[in-house]
């Protein structure tokens, strides 16, 4: 049994030097924690959800299931918590750390919501983004975003010059690259950086409904904050896509806004926040 390194919740079972980062993850309560577990077919999850400001089980978590094939079963369910402090507790897994759920503006401000997912069943074997054909996004939302010191332009082109030195353009196609900054004032744990890594190859990734691929073989760069402290600041080169599928792009914009609700936390590409009704 394990638990899809895609489920945006930390499931840390290792001993590190340093003192611990002082960041709670934190999502807003419009945020969809998509929880996948794969196991075999006659194995029962045993999960629940813990309320860590008392300890207690607020309540046990029941799964859905999907036959991945004739050994391996996915068990998946979305899970939407009210503004508190949890965590998951699976048995045979673990506790995951500690993480926050919130409406206030004020903590959702300085984040961005990174959404992901692959363009079919085939790329993974750790993680199902297509269930009974319909396609599931993972919701991870990180501290951080574009500074706009951090754009950089470039061209692809081709040009002739005439007999008289003029220049004439044949084709030329632009291009803009930005690095994202990931991590607060305080860092964040370093399987953050790790966890970015791994959602960049998915085939769509959407930082705040905005479609981005990474840059070539460009990874994380890593950043100490603090000598001792297990607490980094992450930079990724990232290139916006421009050129979409019109009709590709439709269909994943319906499923990552999910407008169906009263009220969804969402930034838009103008940057001001906005509540989509």
């Amino acid at each position: 049994m394990i638990v899809s390194p895609f489920t945006p919740l930390f499931f840390i079972s290792r001993k590190a030097d340093g003192i611990d980062s002082e960041y709670v993850q934190t999502f807003a309560t419009s945020d969809q924690i998509l929880l996948q577990v794969i196991c075999n077919g006659d194995e029962y999850v045993d999960a629940r959800v813990i309320d860590e400001e008392t300890g207690d089980v607020l309540y046990q978590i029941l799964f859905n299931s999907w036959q991945m094939n004739e050994e391996t079963w996915l068990k998946f369910t979305t899970i939407a918590l009210s503004p508190g402090i949890y965590s998951v507790d699976i048995a045979g897994i673990g506790k995951s750390e500690p993480f926050r759920v919130t409406d206030d503006e004020r903590l959702l401000k300085d984040t961005t919501l990174i959404q992901y997912s692959m363009k079919n069943n085939r790329q993974r074997n750790d993680a199902v983004f297509f269930i009974d054909r319909m396609q599931y996004f993972f919701d991870f939302r990180v501290p951080g975003g574009f500074k706009d010191s951090n754009w950089a332009f470039s061209v692809d082109n081709e040009q002739f010059v005439t007999p008289f030195a003029d220049i004439a353009q044949l084709y030329g196609l632009e291009s803009t690259q930005k690095r994202f900054t990931l991590g607060c004032n305080v860092g964040v744990p370093v399987w953050f950086g790790e966890m970015l890594n791994r959602i960049l190859v998915c085939s769509h990734v959407y930082f705040d409904g905005v479609k981005y691929t990474r840059k070539e073989s460009n990874v994380p760069e890593m950043t100490v904050q603090l000598e001792g402290v297990n607490s980094f600041v992450f930079t990724q080169t990232l290139q916006q896509s421009v050129n979409l599928n019109p009709v590709l792009e439709q269909s994943n914009q319906a499923i990552i806004r999910r407008t169906g609700g009263y009220q969804n936390y969402r930034i838009m590409e103008d940057n001001n926040l906005r509540l989509l009704i």
